[in-house]
């Protein structure tokens, strides 16, 4: 994909974050009978009819350094659900794994296609969440850092932050929620449309 802002840049990038929303949607609908039955751990038996929907052949996999099976591999049903000894761990885990990945992967895609340095303090916000995102869940933002002025719908980061968590964790509260992720993305969806109107505005000029 190129690396330039273009009215195309913005357009596939606004489908992009449409589809991030249709799938919080989507995950926040089939988690909201799961939390008011008291979030209990999911049974991943259930997955197995999905996870069986593949093209790849897993056992006839090799390594790509001498060409040998991988055996010894642990199986792929080995996986479990995380050990919380509260539901209110078990939400906070569940609610902050979709939101991280919908905002590492559209920060991603600013950061490819140089939207990111846009300094809309909307942009500026969502690349310190990915930040925080990608740092285990907390800020870190040392005070001699320069940090462009971040913030949205009264929400500011700022170096005050530091060492703070991005979500919740199911004992500490969090900077955002899940609400505030789809919030913002439908807030940059709403920009990257007022950008690919002035930058194609501006090719016609």
């Amino acid at each position: 994909m190129s690396e330039h802002k273009s009215p195309d840049a913005c357009r596939i990038g606004v489908a992009f974050i449409e589809a991030q929303l249709t799938a919080l949607h989507a995950y926040a609908s089939l988690l909201s009978d799961w939390i008011e039955r008291g979030a209990p751990p999911p049974d991943f038996a259930k997955a197995h009819s999905l996870l069986a929907r593949k093209r790849s052949h897993p056992e006839a996999h090799t390594h790509s350094e001498d060409g040998t099976p991988t055996k010894g591999t642990p199986p792929e049903d080995a996986l479990s659900w995380p050990s919380f000894d509260t539901a209110e761990k078990r939400i906070a885990f569940a609610l902050l794994v979709p939101c991280t990945n919908a905002i590492v992967a559209i920060a991603d895609y600013f950061d490819v296609h140089r939207l990111s340095a846009s300094r809309a303090p909307e942009v500026q916000f969502l690349m310190r969440l990915r930040d925080a995102a990608l740092n285990g869940n907390t800020f870190s933002l040392a005070a001699d850092d320069y940090m462009p002025h971040a913030a949205y719908a009264g929400l500011i980061v700022d170096h005050s932050l530091d060492g703070t968590l991005l979500f919740s964790d199911g004992v500490r509260p969090g900077f955002i929620e899940f609400g505030d992720t789809v919030g913002l993305l439908r807030y940059l969806s709403k920009l990257l449309k007022s950008m690919q109107t002035a930058i194609s505005a501006g090719d016609a000029g």
